[in-house]
């Protein structure tokens, strides 16, 4: 499901100071660093060597023209061999400030901007370039080329291009576009990128085009892009993760079939389209189905066949039965279903297996059914375990079954069952759903199966287990499989996928290495983690809870932050709240100050510690007063909403913040009924949790859980070994209580920077923003507030909060305490 960042209180328009890719900053200290407009990145890599082109363009918001310096944080192992900025018709020049001496202007550029996204770059060169002047009210355009060498293990390669922030992941005002060109002497195959969802197209197997392009993008992570060499007609990659030898480890499996093979083997289809036009269907269900379907007709080629068939109270075949797809006969086919009226039952299971029996013998053409309904059974069989068990038993062909179900008031979990028994996949369109989009993705999905009917054999010194998903689907024209799962055991092993290719059955054979220790690759684990929760709270929906299943979800959220509702984070949406931006002293055009939406409107003042004791006073787990500070704000953007149209005219702006803000209170009432009840087999509540808007929320949820490729942006982080989760714009240690004692550090103050110093560790916990709870070893909460707080700690009283002296010695002098001009600082060398 696609989540929903929920932007509270208003548009932030002074993002630019996160983006740690580039940074133009004025010399005057009361101004910001630049907003942040674009950032492009396009880069090609022929055999492993990268040259990355970098774009920005920044925006002066002031109304004067303003003096500043540009400094990028050159990557490690990357070499500048071109930059471009051209200001009042002259190009600036540029210049590289070696490691050493940038750790003191990063430094220096946090305490200025209160930014702690810089500290990811310590220990990286930097490059800087003055500019005079910066147009008032104007953009500013910066190109930035570099060369670097992408790192190859065996014939996987992978690049990184960095983006990783601090946590407050804040976005570029308009876009974000990456773009990459791989070329090599060698077939590429299995191009995976674990952190963004990327679109591949291909010239030749030689030749493959990447793209990622998105509007207010949130720069919250690093550019992971992996791809492999070799010449196999399925390409296969085993990325492995096990940093501790004592423990089992993890590894990501990709699948992909060469795109020659898949032109070669191009097998026609014969689609049965199934609608429903049952009374349940009545109004816009209705239109939405009919609209789908025509949709599906229309993306047919003429080498496909169809057939149709709707149903209410019985079941009605369009004449010709199963016919090609040309545009006469699908025009004809789609005025038949406009005409279709909505009324009668509901004959679920004689629907089905009236389409199962359109199978034809004809082993050159692969056979599946589209079936669009509400999925409410009220006619013939209607106890969902047995039209589940005679379905199953009719389809003795593995016909796949793809449900789409239209709007709320459906059985979303018999749509994901008669998908998952048929290893096909379900989709929902809402009531208020955008259906092209929907259809397009749905038909990208089923393409053109290449194999199908998987199976995977693992043999040799080390043994795969707990595999997600554990039924492999096919494996499609241009798709590719991404499988995760554990191992024991360490050595060589054999893996043999088989399946039908076309016509034919093929195995094919993958020899690899499952190490006993191995660099990490951290999103292995993670999405392993992400993907058995999905299936476990699938099977707790399906067949009711048992202590057993509850436990493991809940070890598992809270170790991996994974948003469950046991855990009460169910409504937590996967990308942190942004910051509030609500008046301040500064005159306009100046940004207000950012203030956590923790805080009362009127009580900014309040430092955060004292707000959060007593809202975790009043309302118990951090998860409830996340959850209360979520319909509060939804009760003052409904207020909003009244107000502005009151005055004859409402923002854009206005509406989207309700819709995100009444999106997450949605997400609220499900978690509450799935975590609120015992789940007992056959239960009124556990029957709550298969039908209606709660059902569609929880499949699409759990779907995206048990499919998930990509890391995603989450209010959880595990940091330090301690699990943290944001709470209104603040990060809090799961295990704070109103009783716990804390120590507060004002952020950016000369403690915080001792703190750095004598734990350099520190800067993982202090990327994370400028509101942190934390709690050290020595069992106190360290508080970073960005208003309150002590502004200097001894070593001694560093220690005892840590438990333990710090690497630094004793008597070193601390960070530099006073903010001179930016200027001064980046004098050159």
């Amino acid at each position: 499901m696609k989540r929903v960042m929920l932007i509270a209180w208003g548009l932030v328009l002074f993002t630019g100071m996160a983006e740690a890719q580039g940074l133009i900053i004025p010399n005057e200290p009361t101004i910001p660093p630049l907003a942040l407009l674009q950032h492009e990145v396009n880069v090609t890599i022929n055999d492993q060597i990268a040259q990355t082109r970098v774009v920005q363009v920044f925006r002066n918001h002031t109304n004067r023209p303003l003096e500043a310096t540009y400094v990028f944080p050159v990557p490690k192992g990357a070499t500048v061999r071109e930059f471009t900025m051209w200001v009042g018709g002259q190009p600036l020049k540029a210049e590289l400030v070696s490691a050493e001496k940038a750790r003191e202007i990063y430094l220096t550029i946090v305490r200025r901007t209160e930014d702690p996204g810089l500290l990811e770059y310590l220990g990286n060169d930097l490059y800087q370039a003055r500019v005079f002047p910066v147009p008032a009210n104007a953009d500013q355009k910066i190109e930035i080329a570099f060369t670097s060498v992408c790192a190859r293990d065996k014939n996987t390669v992978e690049y990184i291009y960095p983006l990783k922030t601090d946590g407050r992941a804040l976005q570029t005002l308009e876009k974000f576009a990456f773009r990459a060109q791989i070329q090599s002497q060698h077939p590429v195959l299995n191009i995976y990128s674990p952190t963004h969802s990327v679109t591949v197209s291909r010239k030749t197997d030689r030749d493959a085009t990447v793209t990622f392009e998105q509007d207010r993008a949130r720069l919250d992570r690093n550019f992971v892009l992996y791809y492999t060499l070799g010449g196999d007609q399925v390409g296969f990659t085993a990325l492995a993760h096990r940093t501790n030898r004592q423990e089992d480890g993890y590894v990501c499996l990709l699948l992909s079939p060469r795109s020659e093979i898949s032109a070669r083997h191009r097998v026609p289809r014969d689609i049965v389209f199934v609608l429903d036009t049952s009374g349940s269907m009545m109004g816009k269900k209705i239109e939405q189905a009919k609209q789908a379907l025509a949709r599906c007709l229309d993306s047919l080629p003429e080498t496909d066949r169809f057939a149709l068939i709707h149903f209410a109270t019985t079941v009605t075949t369009y004449p010709g039965g199963m016919q090609p797809a040309d545009k006469d006969r699908i025009e004809a086919a789609k005025k038949w279903v406009q005409q279709l009226p909505a009324t009668g039952g509901t004959a679920i299971q004689e629907a089905l297996l009236t389409a199962l029996l359109m199978r034809t013998q004809d082993p050159g053409r692969i056979f599946s059914i589209v079936f669009i309904t509400d999925g409410q059974p009220t006619v013939g069989e209607t106890r969902i375990e047995q039209i589940l068990a005679n379905v199953a038993r009719h389809n003795r062909d593995n016909t796949r079954i793809f449900p789409i179900g239209i709007g709320h008031d459906l059985n979303a979990s018999l749509l994901d069952q008669l998908a998952d028994q048929s290893r096909a996949f379900s989709t929902f369109i809402r009531e208020d759903g955008e259906i092209a989009e929907k259809i397009a993705a749905f038909q990208e999905r089923i393409g053109r199966p290449v194999l199908a009917n998987l199976r995977l054999e693992v043999t040799g010194s080390a043994n795969i287990y707990e595999l997600y998903p554990p039924h492999l689907p096919d494996l499609y024209q241009d798709g590719q499989l991404v499988l995760f799962a554990r191992y024991k055991g360490s050595g060589p092993v054999t893996l043999r996928l088989s399946g039908m290719l076309g016509q034919e059955k093929r195995e094919f054979v993958f020899e690899t290495e499952l190490p006993a220790q191995t660099e990490a690759r951290e999103f292995v684990e993670e999405l392993w983690a992400r993907r058995k929760v999905g299936y476990l709270l699938e099977q707790i929906r399906l067949n009711g809870e048992s202590e057993e299943l509850r436990r493991e979800v809940v070890d598992l959220a809270k170790k991996y932050s994974i948003a469950t509702p046991y855990t009460s984070y169910l409504i937590v949406p996967d990308e942190p709240s942004l910051p509030v931006v609500r008046p301040g002293p500064r005159p306009v055009p100046l940004p207000a100050p950012r203030v956590p939406a923790l805080l009362q409107p009127g009580a900014e003042n309040v430092p955060v510690v004292e707000a959060l004791q007593r809202l975790q006073t009043a309302s118990g787990r951090l998860g409830d007063v996340r959850n209360d500070l979520q319909m509060r704000l939804l009760q003052e953007q409904e207020r909003e909403l009244r107000a502005a149209a009151n005055s004859g005219a409402i923002p854009q702006t206005v509406v989207r913040r309700y819709l995100e803000a009444n999106f997450l209170a949605q997400r609220a009432q499900a978690a509450n009924m799935f975590a609120g009840q015992q789940l007992a087999q056959g239960g009124q509540a556990h029957r709550n949790l298969q039908t209606q808007q709660v059902g569609v929320d929880l499949s699409e949820y759990f779907n995206q859980l048990k499919g998930q490729a990509q890391l995603s942006s989450k209010a959880q982080q595990q940091v330090l070994r301690r699990n943290l989760i944001e709470v209104g714009g603040v990060w809090v240690d799961e295990d704070f209580t109103p009783k716990t004692k804390t120590q507060v550090v004002k952020a950016f103050s000369p403690a915080y920077f001792r703190i750095l110093e004598r734990h350099p560790e520190m800067k993982e916990v202090f990327k994370l923003g400028a509101y942190i709870v934390w709690i050290a070893p020595s069992g106190t909460a360290l508080v970073i507030d960005a208003h309150h707080g002590a502004d200097k700690l001894t070593d001694a009283e560093i220690d005892a909060l840590f438990g333990q002296p710090g690497t630094a010695p004793r008597g070193t002098s601390s960070l530099p305490q006073s903010l001179p001009l930016l200027v001064s600082c980046f004098s050159a060398s």
